[in-house]
């Protein structure tokens, strides 16, 4: 089996299979992903998967509304199904959080995204299920929706495969050798892959790897609860995808009568994290569902899953080469917003990879060092998972 790449990637979520996707779109396919498990196993498969472009800086909503149009035209992208539902999407802003949601809806509007601005009276009309009565501001995106996270990660690979690439799973990627600031093989077990590039996008295990390089990032984890309720079709038989501040949870629609409810992001170890969601959590978020939509009050919990956030200081990504290391890259932090962003993402880091930039779109701001400099990416709502 060969061993020598030109670009080796690290981790088979949805960031490291869309960056092997787009390195074959620029022509570089003498690529492997090394996945530990199978793909899309850790945080990717446990992803609430609503694509949303409501964000307070210009990076993250560009990103954002270019990947909706790639994870909506999927097929058309890769070959094969992403699945994605429209289902509008409305975030929900309280008291004192007017003028951050206009400021929202402002930016994306100057960005070509399709949002707008509603009152709470207004919102009430068009959805008559709904109750706003803790809300005070509302943002409307009729192009948003969801997708299959899992499908998305596997068309990007497969995408990747059919151009050459090679996914070997049950590959454990332990350390990384560099010699003079340049990475020369990945260690996998008790074997060694010589690379010309080294990508860690491995989610939650970057630490080790980046700390291996002396290189380490401020990254913590939370518990993120997803509780799966049945909702009565007769009374309630479909619903958009919701952003709710003042409830504090995220919640949409799913196949025949299922909705998910996002709800907390609690610390946690990252591996102590349990796999099903607590009864407190789906009872506070069965509550804050029905006091949105009260008919919801029928709805029956069936259990959920839960999900690992990690997490940067102000809760938004590291894309960048990492310092001291000339061809070693880095896709880490996404903090709960990762699977909206990976088609641009992953086409940014490989414009990094072979260009020695991004052309796509600016990630500067996005930057390795920014931490220690002190130039925290800002949101509107405070460093969250609604950043």
């Amino acid at each position: 089996m060969r061993n020598t790449f030109d670009v080796a990637v690290i981790g088979g979520g949805v960031m490291g299979c869309a960056i092997l996707h787009y390195l074959a779109k620029l022509g570089v396919t003498r690529t492997v992903l090394l996945e530990r498990h199978t793909l899309a196993s850790g945080s990717t498969g446990r992803s609430l998967a609503i694509l949303r472009m409501h964000y307070s800086n210009e990076v993250t909503t560009r990103m954002a509304w270019w990947s909706r149009a790639v994870i909506a035209d999927f097929q058309q992208e890769t070959g094969h199904p992403g699945g994605f539902v429209r289902t509008e999407y409305l975030f929900l802003a309280g008291e004192g959080q007017e003028k951050a949601l206009r400021h929202n809806v402002s930016l994306g509007r100057s960005l070509g995204v399709n949002t707008e601005y509603i009152t709470p009276e207004e919102a009430q009309r068009r959805w008559p299920k709904m109750r706003f009565d803790n809300v005070t501001a509302v943002a409307h995106e009729p192009l948003s929706g969801y997708a299959d996270s899992s499908a998305v990660t596997s068309g990007f690979a497969q995408s990747a495969r059919s151009a050459g690439a090679q996914v070997r799973l049950g590959q454990e990627a332990t350390g990384i050798a560099a010699s003079a600031g340049r990475a020369i093989e990945v260690e996998v077990g008790g074997d060694t892959i010589e690379c010309g590039a080294a990508v860690i996008a491995a989610g939650p295990w970057n630490p080790e790897l980046l700390e291996s390089l002396g290189a380490p990032l401020p990254l913590t984890w939370t518990r993120h609860q997803i509780i799966r309720v049945h909702r009565p079709l007769d009374l309630v038989p479909d619903h958009p995808s919701v952003g709710d501040l003042p409830g504090g949870i995220s919640f949409r629609p799913d196949a025949g009568d299922t909705t998910l409810i996002g709800a907390r992001a609690d610390p946690v170890q990252r591996d102590s994290l349990k796999q099903t969601p607590d009864a407190d959590a789906a009872a506070e978020a069965l509550t804050s569902l029905a006091r949105r939509m009260p008919e919801m009050e029928e709805a029956g919990w069936d259990g959920g899953w839960d999900g690992l956030f990690t997490v940067t200081p102000d809760w938004h990504p590291v894309l960048d080469r990492v310092p001291g290391f000339e061809n070693v890259y880095v896709a880490a932090g996404f903090s709960g917003h990762g699977f909206k962003l990976s088609p641009a993402i992953g086409r940014a880091l490989a414009e990094l990879i072979v260009h020695g930039a991004s052309t796509s779109i600016d990630i500067s701001q996005l930057r390795f060092t920014r931490f220690a400099e002190g130039k925290t990416v800002e949101s509107a709502y405070g460093a969250n998972v609604f950043a």
